[in-house]
């Protein structure tokens, strides 16, 4: 018997293609796809599904997308993005901390799914400017990976779960 997915050993094509195949039977009202330039979600409008739109063919980028879609009510499943702001690299001292106080959660639960799935995390505070993370965006991301490991929300349950089981049976081959 030879595993088939050792997600450290794997390219970042085959993490994604595994991942996908794995979230579009846990999710199967949310279509992934791979390749953008930036990462986006569009809700779904009419009888199309919602769509999670990640960067290249980044793992760790559909990782994070899928974190936002877990952690957002239906309400804001139902706008584009999520109705979340972004504010690009450069932004001063007050955007950069409302941007670490959305962040720190579906970080804490990519944490916890990178640990899942063998992949390497690290916080990201989307602003290549060289600001070091803050100590209090450390903290509360911390706490969310507590959340997450301990009491998930629902969506966030199932998908962990989801992914728990389909690495366990799917990605290994006799």
């Amino acid at each position: 018997m030879r595993k088939y997915l050792n997600t450290v050993n794997a390219t970042d094509d085959e993490t994604c293609r595994l991942l996908t195949d794995a979230l579009s039977q846990i999710l199967p009202e949310v279509l992934i796809e791979g390749g953008a330039d930036e990462p986006f979600y569009k809700a779904a409008k009419n009888n199309d599904k919602a769509k999670i739109i990640y960067r290249s063919n980044y793992p760790r980028s559909l990782l994070h997308e899928l974190s936002h879609y877990c952690l957002a009510g239906n309400r804001r499943r139902n706008i584009d993005d999520f109705g979340y702001w972004y504010s690009p690299c450069g932004r001063s001292f007050e955007e950069q901390q409302r941007f670490e106080l959305v962040e720190a959660r579906p970080q804490g639960l990519e944490k916890v799914m990178c640990e899942l799935v063998g992949l390497k995390f690290s916080p990201s505070l989307d602003d290549f400017s060289g600001m070091p993370n803050s100590q209090m965006f450390l903290k509360k991301l911390e706490e969310s990976y507590q959340e997450m490991t301990s009491n998930p929300p629902s969506t966030a349950s199932k998908v962990l779960e989801g992914l728990k089981l389909f690495k366990q049976t799917a990605w290994t081959k006799n």
